[in-house]
């Protein structure tokens, strides 16, 4: 990743969450000395840092939007995941801006007003302003989607429409983490393979990370480190060192959605990885 602005859509934004690791009397041999035996009371030293490069990662840019002004007073976000038979409908319904990712299957949004309409399919997503609007699943598969946002406070309580689970949320954001102007909100979706990593960077915005396989670790200045499995997430604020990485015997994929005030650098890769 590299330190850049990401250019807007029409109309659209960035966050973490939470994560855990031995020594046994050995022979060292130092600068080509005889070798010694340890002794047993020595701690263990701070995990070492990992490399502040890339390694074994790709991306995409799958959806990106711009929204004029962040609500005032308390807000957070929010992953919302809707499995839809086919040609089930979700009704018409307006409500704050976000991104759509469909993960499998293929969705069909209509626009109300319009009566427009666009086909959005597995492994994209779409930007969808705050507009009165459908949901259809087109046979013959069943689709799995998201709808990824930030809220006002107020609709935490609402009940949310059917067949539509919440999957992830943040708590109510410090009301000085999404300053007045405009933002917008981008969708990433990024594989490590085995062992990989991202680089060590800082994001503009909030960054929200979500899990769509494997097991993914976070790293952020600060912090314990989070452990993420398959459908988990975690949200980091504005500025913060931070960095990815894959563990297990198998790659990651993951979502990464960020919510980025405009003139602000969309990403600065940084030159040392956030402490272990």
């Amino acid at each position: 990743m590299s330190d850049r602005t990401i250019p807007v859509a029409a109309n659209g934004a960035s966050w973490t969450r939470r994560g855990r690791r031995l020594p046994r009397c050995a022979v060292a041999a130092l600068c080509g000395m005889a070798a010694v035996a340890c002794g047993g009371g020595a701690a263990p030293g701070p995990t070492p840092s990992l490399p502040s490069a890339s390694s074994g990662m790709t991306f995409s840019e799958l959806a990106a939007g711009r929204f004029d002004s962040a609500a005032t007073g308390s807000q957070f976000l929010r992953i919302v995941q809707f499995v839809q038979a086919p040609n089930q409908h979700v009704a018409s319904k307006k409500h704050q801006a976000g991104i759509i990712y469909v993960a499998t299957g293929e969705q069909r949004l209509t626009y109300t007003l319009s009566g427009t309409s666009v086909d959005i399919h597995a492994g994209t997503a779409l930007f969808l302003q705050d507009v009165d609007h459908s949901h259809a699943t087109l046979p013959p598969q069943m689709s799995k989607w998201y709808f990824i946002a930030l809220w006002p406070d107020t609709p935490q309580s609402q009940t949310l429409v059917p067949p539509a689970t919440q999957v992830f949320q943040t708590e109510d954001l410090p009301l000085n983490a999404l300053l007045p102007g405009s933002y917008t909100e981008t969708l990433r979706r990024v594989t490590l393979q085995p062992g990989g990593r991202s680089p060590a960077h800082r994001f503009g915005g909030l960054e929200v990370v979500f899990v769509l396989d494997g097991t993914l670790r976070v790293e952020v200045s600060g912090q314990a480190p989070v452990q993420l499995p398959l459908g988990q997430a975690t949200y980091v604020a504005p500025q913060t060192l931070t960095q990815e990485v894959a563990t297990g015997s198998q790659k990651v994929d993951y979502l990464a959605y960020f919510v980025t005030q405009q003139g602000k650098p969309f990403e600065t890769d940084a030159t040392s990885a956030p402490p272990g």
